[in-house]
């Protein structure tokens, strides 16, 4: 249990810092890719946060179900420790954008983000009210993964 631990420790740690360094540079991006002509949907799905937190559902989730003692409920809370600072990262985002008044890709990729969320605080609470719906779903995927995962390795008997 303690190298499954260590494992998904060393993985939700790693995988938070590359998404911190994301999201510094999705603060910054725009304002390079903007003038070459890169649009907003491109330049905002190549400074992603969320998929980081994918390959971490992903990577957590595979873990558990190939560990001998692997479980569903350690791999949803590491998995949910890292949404919870990816969604930080974020709403932090969204709120510096409002204060500096900076062009960047925390203003929402889709004009549909303007109209649902008329001001930055409105889209940092909305991140917040839908971070539940998310985490739910990824965590039904991330069962998903863990079940499908788990099932083959009691077929072909191997360990982690």
């Amino acid at each position: 249990m303690s190298t499954i631990m260590s494992s998904n420790q060393r993985i939700v740690l790693t995988l938070a810092g590359i998404a911190a360094l994301v999201a510094v540079i999705r603060y910054f991006l725009k304002g390079l890719l903007a003038p070459l002509g890169v649009p907003t949907i491109v330049g905002s799905f190549l400074a992603s946060i969320t998929i980081v937190l994918l390959v971490g559902l992903v990577l957590i989730f595979l873990r558990e179900g190939r560990s001998n003692d692997g479980s569903y409920v350690r791999a949803a809370a590491w998995f949910a420790a890292l949404a919870v600072w990816c969604e930080l990262l974020v709403i932090a985002g969204i709120l510096v954008t409002e204060h500096t008044g900076a062009s960047t890709y925390y203003q929402g990729p889709w004009k549909v983000v303007e109209k649902m969320f008329p001001t930055p605080a409105a889209h940092a609470l909305g991140h917040t009210q839908g971070f539940f719906v998310r985490l739910a779903v990824n965590l039904i995927i991330g069962g998903i993964i863990y079940a499908i995962t788990k099932r083959r390795r009691g077929k072909t008997g191997g360990s982690a």
